[in-house]
């Protein structure tokens, strides 16, 4: 964890010489000493990876690190903070001196920290800088856990693949399956591997063990001697090269079976691959692995096979089937079996080794009793077998990875994560390390994709982009991100089964505070010097109208060093003051009754503001203006000032996200001339207030705006009439890709121009944003358009010719309730995936299911059709 404390810290030195350049414009030469001292420590912990032999000696440095940078940061802040809170300008100047003077004292802690490094490197230089050979330390012996036997659940799973494998073709196939730690892959491939109908389709067949610490020699003597082990000896004084060949020659012209199990990387797989022939006889090479980068890279055309979780029917079989063989479960034992093989949480490994607990324990309704309420802690022991297992994936993490994959263990359990939020915090966090020529968000994106590859956190949503929306994590998963994000210091969750002393408090940098554990938060916070504290999160499953006066006291300025403050989850009567306090801050989430105060521009490096006003009228103070850092906007529809007419003014120049926001009329030209950079922009309008020509006129410049959401604010039952400049093709920019429009009550003409926008992927049109009962749907629009959803309407008539939305993959009907009929050349549109209707009538879902048979009829295997709630 080394690597994101001195990521951190670099990255504060960053945002002061963006930001704040004035601070050491005498002299930044501290500023640039130390960043490369924290430039080469960052380098030799990505550079060494898991190839140190002596893994203690390099925990015990890296723990040295972390307790050094952290300490130099901590300092670095205190400067910080006594900068922007003088208030004199000879104040001011004296708190720029110390931290020179800290700079300086921090540079030469680092010298001695990098001569330790230094000498470290040069002790281990036979494997900081491994000659390139194909050979590495010690592999795995193979399944740590009855595997044979372990077969209630897969048996879809079994017939899909072993037809894949038996099928009569010609050319070599690689068949991939992936899934996390436990879910039973290598039980699967086993079995497939041992099935006699695949037995006998090949000549020869091998399995090989690889993981993560492959050794190639070894791979290619598995596949020289798997069925005659003690043939080895005859292969020992051959060469790499020579084996290779061996291999090659024992396969060619024979229909080969070869599974290579529990890969981590490509390396391996491409190395011992050149050594098999395609002789173009139906000859197989079946794969597993954790990692989804891995199977598509090994590929050659068939897509990888996601094994899913057991659901709680065939948990149950399967815990049954362990624990009483052919014999029947005991009455009595059922019930609470059926609760205990539920609380594993579909992971296969899990329900075994809790099945093999429940081999050793009387067969009793208290002692099963038990085992559930161990089952259903989050501090319990019975899934140590398991976690041992999962860790494998934590610890052969990427350093860069690490940060990112422990913060899933800060959310609540079983909760559905906004991705948007999660790469929020991720970048306030300062964990992520700077790429040229790429923002913050983007490797956060590519670190969560990573994550996903793994098998590590799972997607629950995408967008249409393909881009992940919500995500989640198994129990299991979040359980070891608990455990190896206390043993880091990383966070400290509070909660009435994790209590928490002053003295725990004080070496955190993290702090989630669960709404069940209020009390041991003030016993803990009262004696507690908070200024290590970088992060603070209450989080609950929804937002509360419930207003608990002890959460006044949940922020305070004690909080010193405080970066991350969500508490949106809280109604707050009235801004928290001390949040302008907190001169750190770069992510804050909370709620308001009052107007957000001007002293909020105190915060100079805040990126990210959410908050969610609920009084009437509120307004956004004219000082947000001055926020430089700003990149997300959220201010929950409040009255937008437009900026002060300063001639120095950059206003908002970083700002991305700008979310939901009212305006005057006048204002829209100067409020958007000030956010050149804006990709997401959502307005509310007001009828007969701000709804006018020049807030379109003023959208045209805006080149960089990829998402555009015009909300029109009034009841959808109220007879109000409006027409938005057309064509609307001319007003929108050309660089839109996603598009919502919300009672805007335009006609359905008014889509022909819509379509005519190049760049359009999505479009959302909501509460009777058009209205009429005749929607004719021409030739030769929405060429890129990938989802179309429509949500309350009184369309009646639809009609669509073969060439209407050529790319559509997603197709999402609510509340359609007079619609007559779906196009039915909306089913011949290729690319089309989904169609999905939520509340429409009976005749559109009606009309749904044939365009689906007919599809169906002809090969159409794709299509998915889905209906709730119909006859509306």
């Amino acid at each position: 964890m080394a690597h994101a404390v001195v990521t951190s810290l670099m990255t504060t030195l960053e945002q002061v010489l963006q930001f704040n350049p004035t601070l050491v414009s005498e002299n930044r030469e501290p500023v640039d000493s130390l960043y490369g001292k924290l430039s080469f420590l960052q380098a030799f912990f990505e550079d060494m990876g898991n190839r140190i032999n002596d893994q203690e000696v390099l925990t015990f440095l890296e723990k040295k690190i972390r307790n050094a940078v952290d300490k130099a940061e901590d300092s670095v802040d205190l400067c910080l903070r006594r900068i922007h809170v003088a208030d004199t300008d000879n104040n001011q100047n004296a708190a720029c001196r110390k931290l020179y003077d800290e700079l300086q004292q921090i540079t030469e802690v680092m010298d001695c920290i990098q001569e330790e490094v230094m000498k470290f490197k040069n002790d281990n230089q036979d494997i900081v800088d491994p000659p390139p050979t194909i050979h590495l330390p010690l592999r795995s012996s193979g399944p740590v856990l009855d595997e044979e036997n372990t077969f209630v659940g897969i048996e879809d799973d079994f017939n899909i693949i072993r037809d894949q494998l038996i099928r009569k073709e010609r050319w070599l196939n690689i068949v991939s399956i992936v899934g996390m730690g436990g879910i039973g892959k290598t039980t699967l491939a086993r079995r497939i591997f041992n099935d006699s109908i695949v037995f006998s389709r090949f000549d020869v067949s091998s399995w090989v063990t690889v993981s993560q610490e492959y050794n190639a020699r070894e791979m290619l003597l598995d596949v020289l001697t798997f069925r005659s082990p003690g043939t080895k000896a005859m292969y020992s004084n051959m060469s790499d090269d020579q084996l290779l060949e061996q291999v090659h020659r024992k396969l060619k012209c024979k229909r080969y079976l070869i599974v290579l199990d529990d890969i981590w990387c490509i390396e391996p797989f491409d190395l011992v691959r050149r050594s098999f022939p395609d002789d173009e006889n139906g000859s197989q090479i079946m794969i597993t692995t954790r990692l989804l980068e891995v199977a598509d890279c090994a590929s050659n055309g068939f897509p990888p096979y996601h094994m899913t979780f057991l659901n709680s029917e065939v948990s149950w079989n399967l815990l049954s089937d362990k624990v009483f063989g052919k014999e029947d479960c005991p009455p009595q034992l059922e019930e609470i079996g059926k609760q205990i093989a539920k609380q594993c949480q579909g992971l296969p490994l899990s329900v075994v080794v809790i099945a093999g607990l429940l081999s050793n324990i009387n067969r009793t309704y208290d002692d099963w009793k038990k085992v559930a309420e161990d089952v259903n802690t989050d501090v319990g022991s019975i899934s140590e077998q398991c976690l041992a297992i999962l860790a494998l994936s934590y610890n052969y993490l990427p350093c860069n990875l690490k940060a990112c994959f422990l913060y899933m263990g800060i959310f609540l359990k079983n909760a559905e994560i906004p991705v948007d939020k999660l790469i929020r915090i991720w970048v306030a966090e300062g964990f992520l390390k700077t790429i040229i020529h790429k923002e913050s968000e983007e490797v956060a994106e590519e670190c969560l994709e990573d994550l996903v590859g793994r098998s590590l956190i799972m997607v629950s949503r995408r967008r249409a982009s393909g881009k992940i929306r919500t995500c989640r994590i198994h129990d299991l998963l979040r359980l070891l991100c608990l455990r190896e994000g206390k043993a880091e210091n990383f966070f400290h969750v509070i909660s009435k089964y994790f209590e928490v002393s002053p003295e725990e408090m004080e070496i955190q940098r993290r702090l989630c505070l669960h709404p069940d554990a209020l009390q041991n938060w003030y016993l803990g916070m009262e004696k507690a010097n908070l200024d290590s504290v970088h992060t603070m999160l209450y989080l609950r499953e929804s937002h509360t109208s419930k207003f608990d006066h002890q959460c006044y006291d949940i922020v305070n300025s004690h909080f010193q060093n405080l970066r991350v403050l969500d508490i949106e989850s809280i109604p707050f009567s009235k801004f928290p003051s001390a949040i302008p306090q907190l001169v750190h801050l770069r992510y804050v989430a909370c709620n308001t009754g009052t107007e957000v105060p001007a002293s909020i521009s105190n915060l100079w490096n805040l990126q990210t503001f959410i908050v969610h006003p609920f009084g009437s009228q509120l307004s956004l103070p004219l000082e947000i203006w001055n926020m430089l850092s700003l990149r997300h906007l959220y201010p929950g529809g409040m009255y937008m000032p437009p900026p002060p007419k300063a001639q120095n003014l950059l206003g908002l120049e970083n700002l991305e996200t700008l979310d939901s926001i009212s305006v005057a009329n006048s204002s829209w030209k100067e409020i958007f001339a000030a956010i050149p950079k804006v990709k997401k922009l959502v307005v509310c309008l007001h009828p007969g207030r701000n709804v006018t020509s020049e807030l379109f006129d003023c959208l045209i410049p805006q080149v960089n705006l990829q998402k555009l959401r015009l909300h029109l604010d009034i009841s959808p039952y109220e007879n109000f009439s409006i027409r938005l400049p057309t064509p609307l093709w001319d007003v929108v920019p050309i660089f839109v890709k996603s598009l919502t429009l919300v009672g805007t009550r335009l006609l359905w003409e008014d889509m022909t121009t819509l379509g005519k926008l190049p760049n359009l992927e999505v479009l959302r049109l909501k509460c009777f944003a058009f209205q009429g009962s005749n929607w004719n749907l021409n030739e030769g629009g929405f060429r890129k358009l990938k989802l179309l959803q429509i949500n309350r309407t009184n369309l009646v008539h639809w009609e669509a010719s073969s060439d209407s939305l050529p790319r559509l993959e997603f197709l999402i009907l609510k509340y359609c309730c007079k619609l007559e009929e779906i196009p039915t050349e909306i089913g011949d549109v290729p690319t089309l995936k989904l169609m999905e209707l939520h509340d429409c009538s009976q005749a559109a879902a009606t009309s749904a299911e044939e365009i689906l048979q007919e599809q169906q009829s002809l090969g159409n295997e794709v299509l998915v059709v889905r209906a709730y709630n119909t006859g509306g």
